[in-house]
């Protein structure tokens, strides 16, 4: 994969520990998917937010991540939580699924994302431009992102 002087420097460690975890694991999916190259976008919609999805080791690498200073380039909003933020003991959740999950949320605040818990990111404030590029995770919004408002995100 053809990378820019830029990224070839955030690989190699140059803006820190979080920044090069970051451009591996992107740098390693293009590689798996045959990219000839990275490309730049305008946001970002982040799924994997459910601490029964992520269980321990998945708070445990956010944490890390956000630890080593880690934090988003661009304007990125987040898929729903595993449970109501607000609600969840009037729902029957569990204490340690509620602060589990919570910590998750957390550890994605300190990353620098925009907390919204949402599958509409579009409803607010995270709306792109015709034509541009976005990495957004989250099925209904790809389809209304790219047939509604002529964004390009392939999920």
């Amino acid at each position: 994969m053809k990378l820019s002087a830029e990224e070839q420097a955030m690989l190699a460690g140059d803006s820190g520990p979080g920044v090069r975890k970051a451009m591996e694991i992107v740098v390693t999916l293009g590689r798996i998917y045959g990219a000839r190259r990275l490309v730049p976008v305008g946001s970002v919609q982040v799924a994997g937010v459910s601490y029964r999805n992520l269980g321990e080791a998945g708070l445990e690498f956010l944490r890390e991540w956000a630890g080593q200073g880690a934090r988003v380039r661009v304007p990125t909003t987040l898929n729903p939580a595993g449970m109501d933020l607000h609600a969840w003991r009037e729902l029957g959740f569990s204490e340690t699924f509620a602060h589990r999950q919570l910590a998750v949320i957390e550890a994605y605040r300190r990353l620098g994302v925009r907390t919204t818990c949402t599958c509409t990111p579009y409803l607010v404030g995270n709306v792109p431009r015709r034509g541009e590029h976005i990495a957004w995770a989250e099925s209904s919004a790809v389809s209304y992102a790219n047939s509604v408002l002529g964004a390009r995100t392939n999920r």
